[in-house]
């Protein structure tokens, strides 16, 4: 049995947890064109506002259909959208954050493969409430996501840094 001490002092524990970065966070909404939610089964431990990361369907700016067209370069090549890569995607989420790149704008990195194959997974995360329309829809979600050759810094931030604007 659990002394009253340790009883507070676990709840006390739990609360304080619960409600760290979830405040500003508004609720995911699904809307219709580049608003629409088409993958919301990824998780994470690390992310700014205590949120799971989105997919949306996007536009050539952010989401799956930024990510189709190969990111803003067009390289399709290194811009993998599978089940394959999103496990990759999965696995980068669970490394947790290796970039703050502002408050509710997070890089996470997956570095894989040997030798001359090696590479890092890079998947940039908008936290941040969006707007479409004039509607708060929650989080703008899975900007990009890419590999990128070479594993230089902290799980393979660096590289994934490198080539930022994909």
């Amino acid at each position: 049995m659990f002394s009253k001490k340790h009883v507070v002092a676990v709840a006390t524990a739990c609360v304080v947890v619960a409600s760290v970065g979830t405040a500003s966070a508004s609720p995911v909404v699904s809307g219709t064109g580049a608003s629409k939610v088409v993958d919301k089964s990824f998780t994470t431990l690390a992310s700014p506002t205590g949120e799971d990361p989105i997919l949306r369907q996007g536009n050539s700016k952010f989401g799956l259909v930024h990510i189709k067209q190969g990111g803003k370069h067009g390289d399709k090549a290194n811009h993998p959208y599978g089940a394959k890569a999103k496990k990759k995607w999965q696995q980068a989420f669970f490394n947790g954050v290796c970039a703050k790149i502002k408050n509710t704008y997070a890089l996470y990195c997956h570095p894989y493969g040997r030798g001359k194959k090696k590479k890092t997974y890079c998947v940039y995360v908008d936290f941040a409430d969006w707007k479409f329309n004039g509607k708060n829809m929650g989080q703008k979600g899975i900007v990009t996501a890419y590999w990128s050759k070479g594993q230089k810094g902290s799980k393979g931030r660096d590289t994934c840094l490198a080539k930022k604007d994909d």
